[in-house]
């Protein structure tokens, strides 16, 4: 009797996990595709500061830093004047929709000014979007995301 208990018993289990496994194949979805379509214009980044960049040995930061999604579209390590003014662009993979620039800079830790950057974004060399960044007390870098709509007019109508 119990041979044919220990039977059933494991016929039960192992049929239980088969129409387990097989329900959940059935339902499963499949995987979404995300269409993604490049945005129309030449988009250029511009970035003004108040203060002279420079590299910081310690934290091994650079002295300026632009990241757009995943990859680093300009970065130095070298120290940069204020009088030098950044120009970056024409910017590939700007895609319609949402997107995003990671802004750094890095001041000279003796430097007892305020900082402020100022980064412009350009789309066939019309402003869409400026945004600036303040220093804040006890840090040598400045960072924050510039966002902007690249489906955004440029322009708005005046209502008078």
């Amino acid at each position: 009797m119990r041979p044919i208990l220990a039977f059933l018993l494991s016929s039960l289990l192992i049929g239980g996990i088969y129409s387990y496994l097989s329900f959940s194949n059935s339902v499963r979805r499949p995987p979404l595709t995300i269409e993604v379509t490049q945005a129309d214009g030449i988009y250029s980044l511009e970035i003004e500061r108040t203060f002279r960049c420079v590299a910081d040995p310690i934290l091994e930061e650079p002295s300026l830093a632009v990241q757009f999604g995943t990859n680093q579209i300009y970065i130095r390590k070298d120290e940069v004047p204020i009088e030098e003014s950044i120009l970056i662009g024409p910017i590939e993979g700007v895609e319609e929709g949402e997107n995003e620039f990671l802004i750094t800079a890095t001041m000279d830790e003796f430097s007892e000014t305020f900082g402020v950057v100022k980064v412009t974004i350009f789309r066939d060399e019309v402003p869409l979007v400026s945004k600036m960044f303040a220093s804040e007390s006890g840090l040598t870098s400045i960072s924050g995301p510039v966002v902007f709509d690249s489906q955004e007019s440029s322009s708005s109508p005046h209502q008078h």
